[in-house]
Parts: C-alpha cells; sequence; structure tokens
C-alpha cells in the first residue's frame, strides 16, 4: 500500500494539473452556484450537466478559491481518491481465501492491477467526480462480500447506505446498485432471511441517497418540477425542458450489444471506444480469458486428467468471489447496454483487479497464474506507456489551477452574458460581477426560440437593467487585446443571434484569458518538464471573447422566425423518419451565416443545411451523408441512413494524437 501511495502521488505531480472539458464546462460552476445559490439567477449556465450534485465538487472549488498552489489540489484530491485501493486489497483477501498463490502475493497483484486501470488514472487528482462517489460504492462491495457467509443486518443497511451514498453524489452510479440485489439471491440462507436482506438494503439505498441528494431533488423540484432536472423530462414534464429522456448514447456503438464487443473493442487505442479520450485496457479481455481458462481447468479436473484433489473442495471456496463475479457481471451488461461511457463504470474497472486475480489463483495452476498475472502487469504498463493520452487536457504546474485575466471592466460591471458553444465556459462565473447572471443558450442543449421558448428564458432575456453580452471562445493573435470582428465573423454572431432578437452592438469585442501552456502529448503517455517562465503570447490555454450585444427591432427579429419555421418544417420530417437516430426530436435549430444545424446531445449526431443541400454528420465522423435538397424537399419521401453502420464501417474518427485544426 506505501508502494502504491508513493505511485499515487508520482503520478499525480508527474502528469500535471488537467483543466479538463467537464471542469471548465461545469465542474467549478456547479460549486460556485451551489455556494453563492444561483439557482434562481442563472438558466442553463453550464449546459445539461451544470444542475448535478455539486457536492463533490466543493472541495476543489475551495481550494482554488483559497488560491492553493496547484501541486498542492491535485496531492490532496489524489489522496482522497487512494483509500479506494485499501478496499481492493481487502476484497482481494476475501476472494482469494482458496488462492494456489501466497495471498498476500494475490493482494498486491489486485491492488496494482486496479491501479493501472486507464480509468483510474485519468481521473486520479482531478475535479471528475467518479472516484469520490465510487469510493462509497465500492465500499458498499466490501460490506456486502464481507457479511454474506455470516448475515448482519447492521452491515446490510450500512452497505445499502453506501450504495445510496455513491449515487445519491453521482447519478450514473445508480446502474451499479441492481448487481447487489442479484447478487442478494445467491447468499445462503431461507427465502424469507434473503427477503428481509433485501429489505435492509433497499431502506440503507434509499437512505443514502436521501442524505446526499434528498436536498437537492428538492430544490430541483421546487424550481423546475423535477428533482433530477433535466434529466428524464418526459416523466416529470417540467416546462423549462424538452419532453425527452436525456441519455448519452454516444459510445453505444453497437446499440444494446455494446457491452459484448467492448472487451475487444477496449484493446485498442483510439478515441470514443468507450472514453472520450483514448484508454485501451487489457484487463477485462483478462477477465474474459481467466473465467474461460478457469471453466476449462475445471473440465480437464472433471475428466480426470488433472491431478486428484487438485480442486478445492466447494466448502472451501469463497462465496465472496462468486456474490463479486454476480455483482460485476450484472453491473457490466447494465452499464455497457445503457451507458457505455467508460468513467461512468469507474468503479467495474478498479474491480476486474481482484476479479481476475481471485479466478486465476483459484483454479489456474500455480505456475501459469503468477506467469500470467506478472505478464499482464507489464502488457497493461506498456500499453499506457505508449499510448500517449491518459489525461483530457493535462497542463504544466504554474501556482495557480486557475490563471484567470479577466478586464477590470468585467469584474466591475454586472451583466446578463450568453455564452455560446457546446464548451459552455461558466467557469468564468466566479470571476465577474457577482449580480452578473449566465445562461448556455446555444451549446449542448440549444435553448428554443419564438412561442417554444421557456418562461424562465424569457424573463432571462427580459432583464434590461444590465447589458448584454456574448461569450464564445475562438482563436488569440499574440499581441492582440481586443478583438476586431471582421465582416464573415460579424454575419456569423448576428446569425445565430437573430432568433432571440439580439445583434452585436459593435464591431469591438473584450477578452478573457486562460493562462497556461497544456503538456504536449509524448511517446510516454503523458509529458512533464519543471515549469518555465514564458512570453504572454506562449501562455495562452483559451480565450473567451466578450461582444456587447444590441436588441433586435421587432419586424427584424419576426423575420428571423419565419425562416426558422421554413427550415424546422424539413428538418421535423427527417427526424420523424430517421427515429431514435436524431433523437431527441424537435430540439431548436441553430442558424448560422452558412447554413442550419441540429445538434442532438444524446448521440452528439449533427442535422445540417448547407447550400440547399441537406446532411448528417455522424458524432465524431469525418464524413456526412446527403439527404437531398432544401428546394427540392416539397413531396419527397424521406429515407434516413443507418448512421450507426456507416460509423462502424468508417474509421475515420479523429484522435486527439492528431493535429486539432
Amino acid at each position: 500500500m506505501a508502494f502504491l501511495l508513493g505511485l499515487t502521488v508520482l503520478w499525480s505531480l508527474v502528469a500535471g494539473k488537467d483543466l479538463n472539458f467537464d471542469f471548465r464546462n461545469y465542474h467549478l460552476y456547479s460549486a460556485y452556484a451551489f455556494l453563492h445559490d444561483r439557482l434562481g439567477m442563472d438558466y442553463f449556465p453550464a449546459a445539461v450537466s451544470g444542475y448535478l450534485n455539486p457536492l463533490a465538487e466543493v472541495p476543489i472549488y475551495a481550494m482554488i478559491m483559497a488560491q492553493w498552489d496547484d501541486r498542492v489540489i491535485a496531492l490532496v484530491l489524489a489522496l482522497s481518491h487512494f483509500p479506494v485501493f485499501w478496499f481492493v486489497w481487502k476484497i482481494a483477501e476475501l476472494i482469494t481465501a482458496d488462492s494456489k498463490i501466497n495471498q498476500a502475493h494475490a493482494c498486491v497483484a489486485s491492488a496494482i492491477l486496479a491501479f493501472l486501470s486507464p480509468i483510474q488514472l485519468t481521473t486520479l487528482s482531478n475535479s471528475f467526480a467518479d472516484p469520490s462517489a465510487g469510493f462509497f460504492t465500492i465500499a458498499g462491495i466490501y460490506l456486502l462480500l464481507k457479511s454474506s457467509t455470516r448475515t448482519n443486518d447492521g452491515i446490510f443497511l450500512l452497505a445499502g447506505v453506501m450504495f445510496g451514498v455513491g449515487a445519491g453524489l453521482k447519478l450514473t452510479n445508480l446502474i451499479l446498485i441492481p448487481g447487489a440485489f442479484i447478487a442478494l439471491l445467491f447468499v445462503p440462507g431461507p427465502r424469507g432471511t434473503k427477503m428481509k436482506l433485501t429489505l435492509i438494503l433497499a431502506i440503507g439505498c434509499a437512505l443514502g441517497f436521501l442524505i446526499t441528494n434528498g436536498w437537492w431533488a428538492a430544490k430541483l423540484y421546487a424550481h423546475f418540477g423535477n428533482p433530477i432536472y433535466p434529466l428524464y423530462n418526459s416523466i416529470f414534464k417540467s416546462p423549462d425542458f424538452i419532453n425527452s429522456n436525456f441519455s448519452d448514447r454516444r459510445m453505444l456503438i453497437y446499440g444494446a450489444w455494446t457491452w459484448l464487443a467492448l472487451p475487444f473493442l477496449m484493446l485498442k487505442s483510439g478515441t470514443m471506444i468507450y472514453s472520450e479520450n483514448s484508454s485501451p485496457d487489457i484487463r477485462i479481455f483478462l477477465l474474459v480469458l481467466s473465467i474461460a481458462g478457469a471453466i476449462i481447468f475445471f473440465a480437464v479436473r472433471k475428466i480426470g486428467v488433472g491431478k486428484p484433489g487438485a480442486e478445492s473442495p466447494a466448502e472451501h471456496r469463497p462465496l465472496a468471489r462468486k456474490i463479486l463475479l454476480i455483482y460485476f457481471a450484472v453491473s457490466y451488461v447494465l452499464w455497457g447496454t445503457l451507458s457505455g461511457i467508460g468513467r461512468y463504470a469507474y468503479v467495474l474497472w478498479v474491480l476486474v483487479g481482484p476479479l481476475v486475480v481471485g479466478i486465476m489463483a483459484a483454479h489456474w495452476p500455480q505456475a501459469l497464474t503468477r506467469i500470467s498475472l506478472g505478464v499482464a502487469v507489464v502488457v497493461q504498463v506498456v500499453v499506457l506507456f505508449l499510448n500517449g493520452n491518459l489525461y483530457w487536457s493535462t497542463h504544466y504546474w504554474g501556482g495557480k489551477w486557475i490563471d484567470l485575466e479577466v478586464p477590470e471592466s468585467l469584474k466591475n460591471e454586472p451583466a446578463t452574458y450568453l455564452l455560446h458553444g457546446v464548451q459552455s465556459n461558466s467557469f468564468i462565473a466566479p470571476y465577474l460581477h457577482p449580480d452578473s447572471r449566465f445562461s448556455n443558450f446555444t451549446g449542448q442543449y440549444v435553448q428554443p426560440i419564438g412561442a417554444r421558448m421557456s418562461e424562465k428564458m424569457r424573463e432571462f432575456l427580459s432583464d434590461t437593467t444590465h447589458p448584454v453580452r456574448l461569450v464564445f471562445e475562438a482563436n488569440y493573435t499574440p499581441g492582440v487585446s481586443v478583438l476586431t470582428l471582421d465582416p464573415n465573423t460579424d454575419k456569423e454572431i448576428n446569425s445565430f443571434l437573430s432568433g432571440y432578437g439580439f445583434r452585436r452592438k459593435n464591431m469591438e469585442c473584450k477578452m478573457i484569458l486562460l493562462k497556461g501552456s497544456p503538456v504536449a502529448k509524448t511517446f510516454a503517455g503523458v509529458g512533464w518538464v519543471p515549469p518555465t517562465l514564458q512570453k504572454k503570447d506562449e501562455n495562452i490555454s483559451a480565450v473567451m471573447w466578450v461582444c456587447d450585444l444590441d436588441r433586435l427591432p421587432p419586424p427584424q427579429m419576426e423575420k428571423a422566425l419565419q425562416d426558422y419555421r421554413a427550415v424546422d418544417e424539413i428538418f421535423d420530417s427527417i427526424e420523424d423518419a430517421c427515429g431514435m437516430a436524431l433523437d431527441p426530436h424537435r430540439i431548436q435549430t441553430v442558424r448560422t451565416s452558412t447554413g442550419w444545424f441540429r445538434n442532438y446531445f444524446n448521440t452528439v449526431t449533427v442535422l445540417m443545411a448547407k447550400n440547399d443541400e441537406i446532411f448528417i454528420h455522424p458524432t465524431l465522423s469525418m464524413l456526412t451523408f446527403p439527404m437531398g435538397k432544401l428546394s427540392e424537399w416539397s413531396g419527397k419521401k424521406v429515407e434516413c441512413p443507418d448512421i450507426l453502420k456507416h460509423v462502424r464501417e468508417a474509421d475515420f474518427k479523429l484522435t486527439p494524437a492528431e493535429p486539432e485544426n
């Protein structure tokens, strides 16, 4: 454990700080909004994710606002994530009681294989809630396994509380709860006892969930009429969001059967396989091999080829291993069917370590087990070493976690800020005037216009006491402190603003600088050199331009809405033909200077019309599929292409290893 603690500290310092997309999009803002009670001031400031439970983000927010050194913040986060490995070790002890190798060696191999999970490494010491919430879920699993042979009502209740706390901190951990109830069916004892334990576990889950998420759910329900707003709004029907069950299906490239292909797909380096970054992992494939090998060796012994007595008597086989295997299988299938997003299965990737070792150490020949585990560790290290993409957006250490340069006028004057882009950049909110208001009006979820605009958004835009400003991210030219819009950019901005009744006020925009140098991807997975003094124009991570806006005269706004309605009629008919491939239906169209777009947040697929041509652009693909012409659409029968099939067959996905331009 001391060795793993050293690796944790070393990895955290070498990897750098991760200013990832989600951190800038909603992690920092969520804690800021919670601590400053901004639920009624802002409206969709950080897209859909901005309304998730903010508790897990409060520690990093507090440390950043207190101006702690960025290395200290990373180490505090890493050390808070580290105790999960103690539970991994204890779980390994429970499931390797009949190990054919030294049990201490089995626990060591389990912990190291758990540590080498790429998802664990990419979330270690940064702002993601998965390790914090996963800690409680893994604690619940340990308690469940611990009491599987000696049923104890109190321990089962505590296990349920741990599951509930983990799910309350991170809603995606709800997927990891049903496996515990299925596993309970295999605990020895009369049916009545099992029913009682199931009820106790359920009460514990509900209690834990209420402790961490009940208060937040109550606030969301009071404000929006949906306790998990905006999720599952087709059930709760809040008027402030479309009737859609938001579900991120980007990774489900094989639909409900994705879980079956993943053990093989995860062997490859590449983005959007089961994670946004490239996270090759041989361990789940090794788990499949360990189970297959156990079956083969069991069959060989059964027919008398093996040595007499080689198989452990049934009474000596730990029930905990069987319970863990059932829990893992159920949770993995549920996750792979409903989500497929790697971070949401953080708990499973950590549990792969003890599960592989437990099966091999119990059923494989002793010498083969030792060799296989040693080779597995080496191969996994080599794969991670060669991958070159273990962090999302890693930066050099610079003293501050966020080094933001903001014009004084933006600090001193309140304003209404319209955040434009899938990257909301809501993390700038704590650094502007505290009476300012924020909305990510065009991004992951595009706010409806015209008659379909929600009342809360209409109220948000009706405030005339403060200036209205547009914030968007764009390239930076060294030495430039003010952006002078060229005619094309000016036309682009006015195009997507027109439906909301705004236009730019002047041709000049102020800038907010996020300072810091991204670490270049290297052969060794991450790059690291001691921080060096750099010139200002070499130390810019991102630039947010801030432009003043004016309101459109009513006749011009009505003309803009008429143009939208003409295109919406055609886009609606395409959605009806494509069904779930373009989901959710009737989302807001975005107008640009070159065409019209609908961005489907469930699949990140784009429906577009450019120069009279209609296309469908699947998530992260370099290909588009023609759908006909706008001018010839009247009376035309719509035939939707098999979008997922095209994506599977076209190996043209972008990877961060390639130039971003």
